[in-house]
């Protein structure tokens, strides 16, 4: 998330407040003058970088890392196009490097509103998140480049969302450690957690301004302390070596290729959006083109043009194949006519995770490749994932304890995807299934019923 206060770069695009188009830019700061000067070369980099650094928030914020060039950059920073090439080989890697300056400055800030509150285990984790959800409500611009589009510029920045989330997974699991009447989390469930205040905090962001920070900050904390219960110290003894023995398997079938569907079993359609998916997976998706697609399907550009207009309607319609049978998968009748529920929630969660961990490609679609595929895909993406959440709990004995729970879940969920995809561990899903499934029943009936129903022997 991005710090909380107001760093000298924020400061800076912040003064300058002013709508930009890509049509209509207009420069945020105004270049250092031509001939002598007060500042040393190491000055003029340290200036010029820090507009680059405050031109790629406002550009990113107005337009989206997608739509972002680096004419944008420029301009709005005021620097040359040298300049910008002689400390940045591309947009990605500006971007990347204006991810770690804010990411640390949160880190740093939120660690001291930790560190220096007064009181117990939720008293300095409140401070913690109200730090961020201040944030959220006074620098809204760097917050939309490090929670929503951090994941949109590549692997890259999938990898650094994860690190950035990990920071705080770093913080949980140090806080229930130290704190004498907490109990310590597996590290799957403080993943989880982690990914769920992440999920929900950007649903949050993606609805519009944070007005009230201290019920964000309320909602987060809240989340999180629902997973607090004396039995769930129990989960850690009893579900590690499943998963130890899934690593073990995994070990032992080496390096295989998942199993694809047979060519000759599908229609061309089918087969032109098969192969829409796969190579996103191996090129960057800006690159990708409707006639490498149909060369890769064995077709010509006019059966592909048959069917599609063009890529982007090609790979939507792929990932809305995903999500029908994902959607499909979990929309199981127990979920609702049974009366033990939470049980048919661990089932239905085991077929999820363990069809995901059969599929690779599925898996690291909806995870990952589908957020490099523009603003359409990412958002049929982020409603399967609350699609998937709302199925898995509409049988629940009683109302989500807030709004900030589904999207939690959803977030839970798909970020624990995203780690697996990011590690090259997609196979080990199946085995953090139970986790999964303490996350999705907790905040329902409670972390005490809840570890004791996904310890049970697995379901078939």
């Amino acid at each position: 998330m991005a710090a909380g206060g107001r760093s000298s770069l924020t400061q800076r695009a912040g003064r300058a407040g002013r709508e930009t188009t890509p049509n209509s830019i207009k420069p945020l700061y105004k270049r250092l003058p031509h001939g002598p000067h007060r500042l040393d070369r190491d000055q003029v980099i340290l200036h010029q970088r820090a507009r680059i650094h405050g031109a790629m928030v406002e550009a990113v914020a107005e337009c989206g890392y997608e739509n972002t060039s680096v004419k944008q950059v420029i301009s709005l920073a005021g620097v040359s196009r040298r300049s910008f090439y002689e400390q940045f080989a591309n947009k990605q890697e500006s971007f990347l490097a204006t991810f770690d300056l804010l990411a640390h400055q949160t880190a740093q800030r939120s660690r001291t509103a930790y560190v220096t509150a007064d009181g117990g285990l939720e008293e300095r984790l409140g401070a913690a998140f109200g730090q961020l959800a201040a944030t959220a409500r006074d620098e809204r611009k760097p917050t939309i480049l490090v929670m929503l589009e951090a994941q949109t510029a590549g692997p890259p920045g999938t990898m650094r969302l994860c690190k950035g989330i990990a920071t705080c997974e770093q913080m949980l699991s140090l806080s229930f450690a130290d704190d004498p009447h907490a109990d310590p989390l597996p590290t799957p469930i403080v993943r989880a957690i982690a990914g769920g205040l992440h999920g929900a905090a950007s649903q949050v962001i993606r609805r519009g301004p944070v007005e009230n920070s201290a019920h964000l900050a309320e909602e987060m904390l809240r989340w999180t302390m629902l997973f607090q219960a004396p039995a769930a110290a129990q989960l850690a003894d009893r579900l590690a070596p499943r998963l130890s023995q899934r690593m073990r398997e995994i070990s032992t079938m080496g390096t295989r290729a998942p199993v694809e569907a047979e060519a000759a079993s599908a229609d061309d359609r089918e087969l032109l959006m098969q192969n829409a998916l796969r190579l996103a997976t191996m090129h960057e998706y800006r690159e990708l083109t409707a006639p490498q697609i149909a060369d890769e399907a064995g077709l010509s550009i006019d059966v592909f043009l048959q069917h599609f207009a063009g890529k982007n309607e090609c790979y939507v319609a792929a990932f809305d194949m995903i999500g029908e049978d994902l959607l499909a998968l979990v929309a199981s009748p127990e979920l609702t006519s049974t009366s033990d529920w939470p049980r048919a929630v661990r089932r239905t969660v085991a077929r999820l995770m363990r069809d995901l961990a059969e599929q690779p490609l599925h898996a690291r679609t909806i995870a990952q490749e589908a957020f490099f595929a523009g603003g359409d895909a990412v958002r049929r993406d982020l409603a399967l994932a609350r699609g998937i959440a709302t199925l898995l709990t509409e049988g629940a004995p009683g109302p989500a304890p807030s709004a900030f729970t589904l999207d939690g879940i959803a977030g839970a969920i798909w970020h624990t995807i995203r780690c697996q995809v990011a590690s090259g561990r997609i196979q080990l899903l199946d085995a953090l299934s139970d986790y999964v499934s303490y996350i999705v029943l907790t905040p329902f009936i409670g972390g005490r019923e809840a570890s004791e129903i996904v310890t049970e022997e697995p379901p078939v």
